[in-house]
């Protein structure tokens, strides 16, 4: 991109080449900016940087543990949606992680292993998990 300063100004410029190149989305070691994950299609700045807040909370050393060690379900959090979901594809994507479909091969990799091959939404895991966590709570007041 041509950022003239004569123009722009010395301090315009200088935000915009540092923004360019900062971190937007950190999971563990893994550090992806804005020009690695448009790199991939992908422009959805705000749901990297919800995920990546997410992530912090996940504990995972980079996207490759994420990868192979959490499920879907577990990022079933608040403020991550089906955008941060599609931002986290691109960074398997980014990464080479997940072959040519990365985010689907991540949700088959850890379909439940008793028989059910149905793939859900996130949106649907999401309402699931809110259902358990409202009936957990709904039981642990029925027994005070």
């Amino acid at each position: 991109m041509n950022l003239p300063s004569a123009i722009l100004g010395k301090s315009a410029v200088d935000q915009i080449t540092e923004r360019s190149g900062a971190t937007v989305l950190q999971i563990g070691a893994d550090r992806l900016t804005r020009a690695d994950l448009a790199a991939v299609g992908c422009f959805n700045f705000i749901a990297a940087r919800l995920l990546t807040e997410a992530a912090r909370e996940l504990h995972v050393d980079n996207l490759r543990d994420l990868y192979e060690h959490v499920a879907p379900r577990a990022l079933a959090l608040p403020n991550v949606g089906a955008v941060s979901l599609a931002v986290l594809g691109a960074a398997f994507e980014a990464k080479g992680i997940g072959g040519a479909a990365p985010l689907e091969s991540y949700v088959k990799k850890h379909l439940p292993s008793n028989g059910q091959q149905t793939i859900l939404t996130f949106d649907t895991i999401k309402q699931h998990e809110r259902a358990a966590q409202q009936a957990s709570r709904r039981h642990r007041r029925g027994r005070t």
